[in-house]
């Protein structure tokens, strides 16, 4: 157990260099991505649903869990 720790603790020394800046957007591009992301989709608040939806479309589900509330009000 003590090697496993010590290795973690190297780990965490080790620095990953940033290949590229990631690329920011400002609060408004911000607020229209989430508003489209909010309304553009069928969202099920069932996973369930979702699953028996998908099965009977032939569709694969994504499930999204998230703490808060999409636009950022948490």
């Amino acid at each position: 157990m003590k090697n496993v720790f010590l290795s973690l603790a190297a780990l965490s020394l080790i620095t990953v260099q940033q290949v590229g800046a990631i690329p920011m957007v400002n609060g408004d591009e911000a607020a229209s991505r989430v508003r489209q992301l909010a309304t553009g989709i069928e969202w099920h608040t069932d996973l369930s649903q979702a699953l028996n939806e998908g099965a009977r479309s032939g569709k694969p589900v994504v499930w999204i869990h998230m703490l808060g509330k999409i636009d950022g009000a948490t």
